[in-house]
């Protein structure tokens, strides 16, 4: 259940206000986004959404390591029904990244020149399904006497790591693409190197996912303080001087647009999560954390949904939720045409209506980095 939270002055002095001019029939009062009540719903949407998203997706790539190990001790662990709680486990971390994912800004991004999240999500960057140069490449390992070490895999550029080539090496075979289990096992009894290749490539993706957790909640950037607390705090402007601009609930709205709009224009229904054919799966996953952002948890006082409301704009709210049950439907129905078409319109509501609802200038022109 949504609480209102109202126990400083200036908060309740800004509810007073809002309530005063609504029964005038005016609009709520213009809120800078520094301001208390919107800082006060972003703030809690990183607390109780991004943050435990991030804290999930390092536990999930952490297990992995831990399970594939256990599937690599010898010969006799490498049993059909382990591989299958590889790949389970695999299932678990990708779904885990698609709760991150529509919050690409901050510890995602770490560094414009060489971006956290393309190391996990090659994808993500251009639409470049890498699937044929991933299979060249665990040839290439496989092929080789080279010694297979942690340098092998953090020194790779992003395309040859991430959750790709970890789907690449357990769904299926290197011989013959072969997706039968007994096959995939057969080869990484046969080929002790594949289980180098597993472990490295799990080690690397828990590496990345432990960077983007402590960037939220520990050190970003080697400033000694968690990124948490630069935006919400308002601090990025002094401490970083090439990430200043935009406050915390402008950064999630746009990260949350720009997520819809990458869905509307990419292809990633035919390209992502294919061989484990889970991609319909995650993507509701993502679906789900957006609605979580506008609803709020048990732990929220302030959500964006009630800021909305207040602001009298209940029918984007009403609105908003209806192209979400939508977008779900087209999950639901595995309707591509529709997912996209649906993704579209979330993207324009996120655009435009939230915003507005919110009383928030983006200021920003809307592209996916492409």
């Amino acid at each position: 259940m949504i609480k209102f939270w109202a126990s400083s002055t200036s908060l309740t002095t800004v509810v007073l206000t809002s309530l005063l001019l609504s029964a005038c029939g005016g609009s709520s009062s213009s809120l800078d986004s520094n301001n208390t009540e919107l800082n006060i719903a972003a703030t809690e949407v990183i607390d109780n959404t991004i943050i435990p998203a991030a804290n999930r997706f390092q536990q999930q790539a952490e297990t992995l390591i831990d399970i594939s190990n256990s599937f690599c001790t010898d010969t006799s662990s490498m049993t059909e029904l382990n591989l299958i709680s590889v790949q389970d486990q695999w299932q678990a971390t990708n779904a885990a990244w698609f709760e991150l994912l529509p919050f690409r800004f901050g510890p995602m991004v770490n560094s414009e020149l060489l971006p956290t999240y393309t190391f996990i999500d090659s994808y993500r960057l251009r639409g470049t399904n890498y699937t044929e140069t991933v299979r060249t490449r665990v040839d290439t390992l496989l092929a080789s006497a080279d010694v297979i070490d942690s340098e092998t895999f953090s020194g790779s550029t992003f395309q040859y790591v991430g959750l790709l080539p970890l789907e690449v090496t357990i769904f299926e075979d290197a011989a013959s693409q072969s997706s039968d289990a007994a096959d995939i096992v057969a080869e990484f009894i046969a080929q002790p190197r594949k289980c180098e290749i597993l472990t490295g490539y799990a080690t690397e993706l828990a590496r990345r996912a432990d960077i983007i957790h402590q960037g939220w909640t520990n050190d970003y950037r080697d400033t000694g303080t968690s990124y948490r607390d630069l935006l919400s705090d308002g601090l990025l402007d002094t401490v970083l001087a090439d990430e200043a601009g935009s406050s915390a609930i402008e950064e999630i709205t746009v990260s949350v647009q720009e997520f819809y709009d990458y869905l509307a224009n990419r292809n990633i229904a035919s390209d992502v999560a294919q061989l484990s054919e889970s991609i319909w799966q995650v993507l509701d996953n993502s679906l789900t954390i957006t609605e979580e952002l506008l609803q709020g948890t048990d732990s929220t006082t302030i959500s964006f949904n009630s800021i909305m409301n207040n602001n009298r704009f209940e029918q984007t709210v009403a609105d908003v939720q209806e192209n979400i049950e939508t977008f779900r439907t087209a999950l639901e129905d595995e309707n591509n045409t529709d997912m996209t078409a649906a993704a579209a319109v979330l993207d324009g509501n996120f655009k435009r209506e939230v915003p507005d609802a919110l009383d928030i200038e983006l200021g920003l022109n809307f592209s996916d980095g492409d």
